[in-house]
């Protein structure tokens, strides 16, 4: 019985795997208003109404992200993957934040140059300075996302998260 089983389950993921079409790509983007950057904004604003002065230097910097994706389409309407995002806060002590987070996406509508989709990705984040290492799990939700182009293409996504509220770059297949 298990092996029988197993040479099914076997057989339904080769038949997945199976076909000519290229299934990975990968994503480089930028994002705006990415969670660390908002998380300065909220500091920021939470001190100045207490009458605090010790505010962080807020730069274009700081509530941008740079991202690079890897996916690989498991199904036609289903990616899965991973994002690295850096992100940089201009403070007095320079507070730097890498990502890395398994995500999955999925085509709401998949044709051969349009895709409009939404994306999950949750992982942890390593933000570290000259005097600290901090670990913490992050996430991104792109509610919604737009994709135009066959082997390259164009994308733009809004979501919250890590990556941005508003992320735009290039995704190439490989």
């Amino acid at each position: 019985m298990n092996k029988s089983f197993l040479v099914c389950l076997l057989s339904a993921v080769s038949v997945l795997f199976a076909g000519n079409r290229n299934n990975q790509n990968v994503s480089f983007s930028y994002g705006l208003f990415n969670l660390t950057g908002v998380e300065v904004i909220t500091r920021n604003s939470i001190a100045g109404s207490f009458g605090s002065d010790d505010e962080e230097k807020i730069t274009f910097l700081t509530i941008s992200s740079f991202n690079v994706a890897y996916g690989y389409e498991l199904l036609e309407k289903l990616e899965i993957g991973g994002i690295l995002t850096y992100s940089y806060t201009d403070s007095e002590n320079s507070y730097n934040s890498i990502t890395l987070m398994p995500k999955t996406k999925f085509n709401w509508i998949n044709k051969s140059d349009f895709r409009l989709y939404s994306l999950l990705a949750i992982g942890p984040i390593f933000g570290f300075n000259s005097k600290n290492f901090e670990t913490a799990t992050t996430w991104q939700i792109s509610f919604i996302g737009f994709e135009f182009g066959r082997h390259s293409s164009f994308f733009f996504e809004f979501g919250l998260g890590q990556t941005g509220f508003f992320s735009t770059g290039v995704k190439f297949e490989l």
